[in-house]
């Protein structure tokens, strides 16, 4: 998504990578959405166990960032004061101190700590949400991905969210027209 001239930066932890996925929208992180940078504890736990997005990520082209002494540092202090893991503790630290624009989690704790510091974040719902309104998915195919990310994917999404989602796109479709 371009804004002001330049593209939004973000960084993403491994839930958005895994579930957009599970639903064959991987390709959505770097369509128009944001120039997307994940921590290396983010790619290691998304291809150590050939998760789903495992290949993907691989191929993508998604630079992967190792972090400074100063920001391993800052990652581990969220750890513990906050109790998130690693790889979105990385994910926020790089967001704080490289001035990342966004930060993609499913995680309700990482997205907690992230608004903590001012860090606009994102879940998966939020990504396809954005490929619609940007025109990379159709008013359709974005109803289909919806309907697979709640009922089939490994996100845990509640009926509610789902709603709340589909009521969103729904009305920018009443609004904007497909």
């Amino acid at each position: 998504m371009l804004s002001g001239g330049y593209m939004v930066r973000a960084v993403s932890d491994s839930g958005p990578i895994i579930h957009l996925a599970e639903v064959n929208c991987f390709h959505l992180l770097q369509l128009q959405i944001a120039e997307v940078v994940i921590p290396a504890a983010i790619y290691n736990e998304v291809t150590r166990y050939n998760r789903p997005g495992s290949k993907e990520l691989k191929e993508s082209g998604i630079a992967v960032i190792e972090l400074s002494e100063e920001e391993k540092v800052l990652a581990k202090r969220l750890c513990s004061t906050y109790g998130i893991e690693v790889g979105e503790a990385e994910g926020i630290s790089l967001c704080i101190s490289r001035g990342y624009d966004l930060f993609f989690t499913d995680d309700a704790d990482a997205r907690d700590v992230g608004e903590l510091y001012s860090i606009e974040v994102h879940g998966t719902a939020g990504i396809i949400a954005k490929a619609f309104r940007s025109g990379s998915l159709s008013y359709e195919k974005t109803k289909q991905v919806m309907l697979e990310l709640h009922k089939k994917s490994s996100l845990y999404m509640t009926l509610r969210v789902y709603k709340i989602v589909m009521e969103m796109i729904e009305e920018q479709t009443r609004e904007y027209g497909e």
